[in-house]
């Protein structure tokens, strides 16, 4: 077991986070297979300790190993002083660490510092800037310490997207993602929202039911927009019966117009889901693109990973896809399964050549905590798992050998080996809802349960996601807070604002709720044992956190007229908080605080996508407060949720909180029930002085 600890000798603005999070995922890419602790006391199980030092114009890095009983490496940061941009500050932190790491443990990582999933935004962000290849390579490498085969990869693949992009109006339009959570099986890799559809048979059509009210509403909303790519995932959706398919995609044909669509993609993925009445179906409804994913072509692995099917049976799918006339076909392979060589993969790709797929999507096995590789753990103690930058460099040079060429790159959370998730393709074969849905430049409108709806601003760089739940049972109970959690977000963003009357309906409501998400905020930060300072300036933060809202008046009262844009972009109100508050002199404190109290633990959030303890905490007590405060306010779309309900739907959505804090936000609701009837009766008065 490693244990961090993180040491701040000095109070510096650019380190009120500590970078934990960071610091956090940085060690456990070099120790994939070993627990991490951050801040705990040193116990005899902690075998090596990393101490991050922030000195007054340095970073040091003390590493001990209890094996010699002493410190092993230091290295001080060589700047004189630290930069006072935050991300920059973070970059340097992460250098010496790494470095550190690097002469410590004897390797490098091949992406160096980067441990985000979406590293090709970063290029293709330099890239719009009109910056040439040899400054973003300079750049880059500088800045993150990247190998030179991923800098090149990435490059190629950055280059890729912005001629594919450069060629699609993607600004105008959007697409559709439809999830079916249903499969043959769970394969042991498997962290997905999916349930086997043996089990839940009887509530697939529930289940669609509830789709097509979601879908009904979407089309509606975005009624005129023109819809220009289509998605179907899973789960795997060829799960449905040949008749489900139909109705499914019957409906999509009756809600939407289809004119626009230059893509229509179904995931067939478990080839023993296919069958030549659902290939016909599909082929009848237009679509365009079929993936069919055996994920090695070993039949010992697949038995191992509980795929229930063979190669052979994927190679008569693949097969009876051509014969019906498919000629956009995607394969998907993971490197690094259980007891998988190199040479096993080498082999699944000469079998693959042979029968020519328009792509090949690249994953590196990642173990995930819900996957049965974690949770089960101890069966597949027994097993060797190989997957290093070598092989993952062999398979890229195989396939554009073969004219398959990287068109979309990302990467996740406890990814084998630092290594990455490439999608190859024969020119003009690439998947455009894929780099669209990636680089998050472009709406997406998600149905289903665990979708995760992406709505991008017009500046091209704030997304909001707005995700449902992952339940099935839930998803069909809950349809209309689905629907509701949409129709909310879509109404306050695209309405056109002729005259202030209901922002002055509004006031009120706003003053309560900032009322009541700053007495919360308070308690929470004391129930956390945080300093009174500390608690004070959360309590600030809380009355002050939607003034970004409120913004509105300054243009309305001055006669000015809003477009939509001009709408939208207002609407990423915690930005626009951070601003105005900014210009009135709050301290960092608050103004962090305020900015990222929609960021989500799990990275969900805006407008940043901070995740873990790279989130101020008194952001993700803030975060907490107002859920909770708005579940048990009125809605348009809802009565307010009673305490009790407002907790219970918290939870079924815990993954956006840190735990830490819920809980004392759980201690705080249910051991003061005088606190919370004044909060209630505080709404009311403001209620009632409407």
């Amino acid at each position: 077991m490693i244990l961090i600890k993180i040491v701040n000798r000095v109070e510096r603005e650019c380190y009120d986070t500590n970078f934990e999070y960071d610091i956090q995922s940085l060690v456990r890419a070099f120790y994939a297979d070993t627990p991490v602790e951050v801040n705990q006391e040193l116990r005899p199980e902690h075998q090596i300790m990393i101490e991050v030092e922030y000195l007054r114009s340095s970073v040091g890095v003390n590493i001990y190993d209890t094996k010699y009983n002493g410190k092993m490496q230091l290295r001080e940061h060589e700047d004189s002083e630290m930069d006072p941009d935050r991300q920059q500050a973070k970059n340097q932190v992460k250098r010496v660490l790494y470095i550190t790491l690097c002469e410590y443990t004897g390797k490098t990582l091949p992406w160096g510092t980067l441990t985000g999933i979406r590293p090709i935004k970063l290029p293709l962000a330099q890239m719009e800037k009109g910056m040439s290849r040899g400054e973003i390579r300079q750049f880059m490498k500088q800045t993150y310490l990247m190998s030179d085969n991923k800098l090149d990869l990435a490059l190629q693949v950055a280059k890729t997207e912005q001629q594919r992009l450069s060629q699609f109006s993607y600004r105008e339009g959007f697409s559709l993602y439809i999830g079916i959570p249903f499969c043959p099986s769970i394969c042991a890799y498997c962290s997905f929202s999916s349930y086997p559809i043996k089990q839940y048979a009887d509530k697939v059509d529930a289940y669609l039911n509830a789709l097509f009210e979601e879908l009904h509403f979407a089309a509606q909303s975005y009624i005129n927009r023109p819809l220009q790519t289509i998605y179907i995932g899973g789960g795997t959706p060829t799960t449905l019966t040949a008749g489900q398919l139909d109705r499914l995609l019957g409906r999509i044909h009756s809600e939407f117009a289809m004119e626009d669509v230059e893509e229509f993609t179904v995931e067939a993925g478990r080839p023993d889901s296919i069958t030549e009445e659902k290939l016909q179906v599909l082929k009848k409804w237009g679509v365009t693109r079929i993936s069919i994913n055996p994920q090695t072509l070993k039949d010992e692995t697949l038995t191992i990973i509980g795929r229930k099917h063979t190669a052979s049976q994927f190679l008569e799918a693949y097969i009876l896809a051509r014969e019906t006339g498919f000629t956009n076909i995607n394969v998907d392979l993971i490197v690094g399964l259980p007891d998988e060589t190199e040479e096993d993969m080498m082999q699944t790709l000469d079998k693959l050549f042979a029968i020519e797929p328009e792509s090949i999507t690249i994953h590196s096995l990642a173990r995930k905590r819900a996957a049965r590789l974690t949770t089960e753990a101890e069966n597949f103690a027994g097993y060797r798992f190989s997957a290093d930058a070598a092989v993952m460099e062999r398979v890229q040079n195989a396939l554009t050998e073969k004219g398959y060429q990287p068109y979309y790159l990302y990467r996740q959370k406890n990814i084998s080996a630092n290594l990455e998730n490439v999608g190859y393709a024969k020119p003009g074969k690439d998947c455009l809802y894929n780099v669209l849905m990636m680089e998050e430049k472009h709406t997406i409108l998600a149905a289903g349960a665990g979708a995760v709806s992406k709505f991008v601003f017009p500046d091209g760089y704030h997304v909001q996601k707005i995700d449902n739940v992952k339940d099935v049972d839930q998803y069909i109970e809950r349809i209309q807070e689905m629907i509701g959690r949409k129709r909310e977000f879509l109404e306050e963003n695209t309405r056109i604002v002729n005259d202030a009357s209901h922002l002055e309906e509004e006031l009120p409501e706003a003053i309560a709720h900032g009322a009541a998400v700053s007495a919360l905020a308070y308690e929470i930060a004391k129930e956390l044992d945080l300093p009174e300072s500390e608690c004070y300036n959360i309590a600030v933060a809380g009355v002050v956190h939607d003034i970004g809202k409120l913004q509105l008046y300054r243009y309305l009262n001055g006669n000015e007229t809003l477009n939509v844009e001009e709408m939208n972009y207002m609407r990423m109100h915690s930005t626009l908080s951070y601003e105005i508050l900014k210009e009135k002199g709050y301290s960092p404190y608050i103004l962090e605080c305020v900015k990222y109290h929609h960021e989500n633990y799990d990275g969900s959030g805006f407008p940043d996508h901070l995740a873990g303890e790279e989130i101020p905490l008194s952001a993700r007590i803030l975060r907490v407060c107002d859920v909770f405060t708005a579940l048990t306010s009125k809605r348009p779309y809802r009565d307010a949720f009673d305490p009790e309900t407002a907790v219970f739907l918290m939870i079924d959505e815990v993954k956006n909180f840190d735990m830490r804090v819920f809980i004392a936000f759980q201690r705080v609701v249910h051991d003061n029930p005088k606190w919370l009837k004044a909060q209630t009766e505080m709404e009311e008065t403001y209620e009632s002085a409407e």
